[in-house]
């Protein structure tokens, strides 16, 4: 599931302001500056991720960020976790041989990423 999550994070984005004057990476940044997290990006980090481009299963350690961390991670991100592993566990169980018949259509949102179509065959 973490992998997954890594992969293909549903929440791309973030938003923080600045509360102090800081400077990030070279960049001054007054107090008050709105400031976007790439949070998809941060899951590709080569840095982070040896051959980030690659869906591992086994990926470990896999300290992604598909639910921001610190104060400010998800509220609900184990319930998620639980929710996606009992759906995907039903649902290869009950179609073993489930498997993508055509191309994905991504939903066309920049902050929260979705599929508008993925066809399969069993």
């Amino acid at each position: 599931m973490e992998e997954f999550l890594r992969y293909e994070s549903s929440n791309q984005l973030g938003n923080r302001r600045a509360l102090a004057d800081v400077e990030i990476g070279g960049v001054a940044m007054p107090a008050g500056t709105l400031i976007t997290l790439c949070i998809g990006a941060a899951n590709r980090d080569p840095a982070q991720f040896p051959e980030p481009d690659r869906l591992d299963i086994t990926r470990t350690p896999n300290r992604h960020l598909a639910f921001a961390t610190g104060i400010h991670a998800c509220a609900g991100m184990w319930l998620a976790r639980m929710e996606g592993q009992v759906a995907i566990g039903r649902l290869v169980r009950r179609f073993p041989k489930i498997r993508s018949a055509g191309p994905v259509v991504r939903g066309g949102r920049a902050r929260f990423r979705g599929l508008a179509q993925f066809p399969v065959g069993v």
